[in-house]
């Protein structure tokens, strides 16, 4: 039975965390622009984000206002909410005097566009610093970065005998 050096343990440790954050930033990132993709086909009709009212409401900042849970519905199942009277729905439709049709779309669409949304919430709220499309990278570069001392420090602890 082999053992492995502490060495070839931490890069080992290293190299699936770093493999693990950035697959799960990519699976964000690939649901933000499927989202996009969305929003643009169905939904840029009646609203936008940012760009004041339309048909229904402008919707930046829509993802701090409003539970994950609930925004999933409205995007899915409009028509039930206003049903249950929902308070938010009602007032929504009193407001712009429609109401929200149902878009027909599947839980993984309704998955992305809030992803989008959330996406561009992000960048405006990055809009001074960093964008956000680096994020991940910064993220992934330190981690690297702090795995890279670590093993330095493990490597510089030998003893080296000098004759």
């Amino acid at each position: 039975m082999t053992t492995r050096s502490p060495k070839k343990y931490w890069i080992l440790m290293l190299a699936l965390l770093t493999s693990v954050m950035s697959l799960g930033l990519a699976q964000y990132s690939m649901a933000a622009e499927t989202g996009e993709q969305v929003f643009q086909k169905k939904c840029v009709g009646c609203h936008t984000i940012g760009g004041g009212k339309l048909v229904g409401p402008d919707l930046a900042g829509v993802t701090s206002r409003r539970e994950e849970g609930w925004l999933f519905r409205q995007i899915q199942q409009p028509d039930t909410l206003i049903a249950e009277k929902d308070p938010i729905a009602l007032q929504l439709l009193q407001e712009y005097n429609m109401p929200m049709v149902p878009l027909g779309l599947e839980d993984s669409e309704v998955a992305a566009v809030i992803s989008y949304l959330k996406s561009i919430e992000q960048e405006a709220t990055v809009a001074a610093g960093l964008p956000s499309k680096y994020i991940p990278t910064v993220i992934i570069s330190i981690v690297l970065l702090i795995g890279l001392t670590l093993i330095g420090l493990r490597v510089g602890r030998k003893k080296v005998d000098v004759r």
